[in-house]
């Protein structure tokens, strides 16, 4: 049996990580396992394929170009919006032909509607991993508060004021809803049990199968180390209570929640409790920032952009608690990486975010309630060291392969 796993970058994003791991997991597990992907970093694997180079000059020149032109319209402060019109034709490739199983991931801009079409014509089991909301909704890839979903996408929130242009979210609720309702062999999975409920309450995809299946990490990487290691690595103070964050461009995307945490810092300088404590912050995923760093009360250190897992490891490690204020968020891979690097999470009760944190692993604070951020980074920082291996057991990358099994022995 071959599984091929479809996504558009290899390992740039959240889901590209995400889909990685899985596939290299079920390469340990003894699965012949396939990763098909438009923009490749990692070029010395035979099991990661990409498209010829013709085809990805194309990609950059023209459906960029043209993505931009059809979204023109539907963008907004709210988020993520995509066209599902631009793809790459990789229906003939012998990869296709070749799997016995495809996982489609993270797919905008290499696989449009027409291409999904070809491939579900196929009649092979695909699996779309839903690493957001973009596969049940009219193109966002969080809907936030609106619930348009639920019934039938229009009058999108994403548009803007006064355009002349056509709904483009109710054009592509239309194109999905008919080829989820001609393809049986089209299969969701999601990773948090927030999506999970999100995709059997939505229009498209509630007469659909749906699993959940967590995201994986490989715990032979992402493990306790000796902090005092982790931290003169980053030449960081010993005895320091260390507040980490971090995500990719993490002080300007506005999913992440900075704000919050800035709000949340400035109270915790007041924290009579902390008084005694030395408290520093650490943030990777973004450069320096001179102006964050005059407005914050607590030294701050940045370790911009980290490009491999081990310098991951070592940050998780350095920390005594990592923040996640997330806004809107799946299954963050962030936490799964801390929490398996035994380090305690703080985070807002929203997504996929509190199928991890707890009052076993961390602290779930109320939704946009920097008050209540402040107070978890509190208790978190005057607990004793803990060890959370007994509480991710349904995180295990063996526990998570043998579901993907499970459901794949119930598509034959």
């Amino acid at each position: 049996m071959r599984i091929l796993h479809i996504n558009t970058s290899d390992k740039t994003g959240g889901a590209a990580i995400a889909a990685l791991r899985l596939h290299n997991a079920m390469i340990s597990a003894g699965i012949d396992s396939r990763y098909f992907v438009l923009n490749r970093t990692i070029n010395d694997r035979t099991d990661i394929i990409t498209v010829s180079k013709f085809k990805r000059y194309v990609n950059r020149i023209f459906n960029v170009l043209f993505e931009k032109l059809k979204i023109y319209n539907m963008r907004s402060h709210a988020g993520l919006y995509s066209s599902f019109k631009y793809g790459i034709d990789i229906a003939s490739h012998s990869e296709i032909f070749d799997a016995d199983i495809i996982y489609i991931h993270w797919i905008n801009s290499f696989v449009n509607y027409k291409i999904l079409k070809q491939l579900l014509k196929t009649k092979k089991p695909f699996f779309w991993f839903m690493h957001d909301m973009f596969a049940i909704t009219g193109g966002c890839h969080h809907s936030f508060d609106c619930l348009n979903y639920q019934t039938k996408c229009c009058n999108c929130q994403y548009r803007s004021k006064n355009s002349l242009l056509p709904d483009l979210s109710k054009k592509q609720y239309e194109i999905k809803k008919k080829i989820y309702k001609q393809f049986e062999n089209l299969i969701f999975i999601t990773p948090s049990k927030w999506l999970f409920d999100c995709a059997q309450k939505s229009s498209l995809a509630k007469n659909k199968q749906v699993y959940y299946i967590p995201n994986l990490v490989d715990t032979a990487i992402f493990k306790s180390i000796n902090k005092n290691v982790a931290r003169r690595l980053f030449s960081l103070d010993i005895d320091s209570k260390i507040i980490g964050f971090g995500a990719n461009y993490a002080l300007t995307n506005p999913y992440k929640g900075w704000e919050y945490l800035k709000e949340a810092l400035q109270m915790l300088a007041n924290e009579k409790t902390l008084q005694n404590k030395r408290i520093e912050v650490l943030i990777f995923g973004s450069s320096y920032s001179k102006k964050i760093a005059d407005n914050i009360p607590f030294p701050v250190h940045f370790l911009g952009h980290l490009y491999d897992e081990y310098s991951l490891v070592m940050a998780y490690n350095s920390m005594d608690v990592l923040v996640v204020p997330s806004l809107a968020d799946n299954l963050p891979n962030t936490i799964l990486e801390s929490l398996h690097c035994n380090t305690p999470v703080v985070g807002f009760n929203i997504g996929g975010i509190p199928d991890m944190v707890n009052n076993n692993t961390g602290y779930l604070a109320e939704y946009k309630n920097s008050n209540d951020l402040a107070k978890g980074i509190s208790v978190i920082l005057q607990q004793e060291k803990q060890d959370f291996s007994r509480h991710l057991a349904a995180f295990m990358p063996e526990t998570l392969i043998k579901q993907h099994l499970s459901i794949i022995e119930k598509q034959k």
